[in-house]
């Protein structure tokens, strides 16, 4: 009787360790596609925080190394983000606390071009979209020293006066100076030193 059910124990044993050595596998690949996956979804969001980390880092320095007319340098120097939630946030963050020369630095934000508040004088703009959508308010900026700034391959062509371009896997910007001039806003030499010329 020993013998047969001694026997039987070994078997139930070795059973449940082999049971036991899949399940342990089983976790261990599950483990390793959630690390994937969030190791993937984590790349992505890095890539756009750095995109917006960037951005805002050029937005600070055009409102503050660029030379404004009179008008400009009344009250408190705004920033108008329209279409770009998380570059908001960004400015707001890291810059909102800050100055342009004696003017405290306010950002404001617009869910898109048909909510931009014109009424409201905004020294820089950066708007998201392009196309009809930017053509349409930089119609509404004209003959104001205002200085837009946009994200899309035709902006210069629709009166953006900065537009960000990627140039060797980094973010750059492209600049029409001479539409700048008219609306009496100069651009700085530090400025016109990190640009890229259109045809590069």
């Amino acid at each position: 009787m020993n013998g047969p059910g001694h026997g039987i124990g070994i078997v139930v044993s070795k059973s449940s360790l082999l049971i036991g050595i899949m399940g342990l596998l089983a976790m261990v690949v599950l483990l390793c596609n959630s690390s994937t996956m969030s190791a993937q979804s984590l790349s992505s969001v890095d890539e756009t925080d750095t995109r917006a980390i960037t951005k805002a880092n050029f937005l600070f320095h055009f409102a503050a190394s660029n030379e404004w007319p009179a008008q400009a340098k009344q009250g408190d120097f705004y920033i108008g983000i329209i279409g770009n939630s998380r570059l908001y946030e960004e400015l707001v963050d890291k810059y909102a606390m800050k100055s342009i020369g004696s003017q405290p630095l306010k950002v404001v934000a617009f869910e898109d071009v048909a909510s931009f508040d014109s009424d409201r004088f905004i020294q820089l703009i950066y708007c998201d979209a392009g196309g009809e959508s930017l053509r349409q308010l930089a119609t509404q900026l004209i003959d104001q020293p205002i200085l837009l700034v946009a994200d899309s391959e035709d902006a210069l062509e629709q009166g953006a006066f900065i537009n960000f371009v990627v140039k060797n896997n980094r973010i750059r910007y492209e600049i029409n100076q001479e539409e700048a001039k008219k609306r009496g806003v100069l651009i700085g030499n530090k400025i016109m030193s990190w640009a890229v010329t259109p045809t590069e």
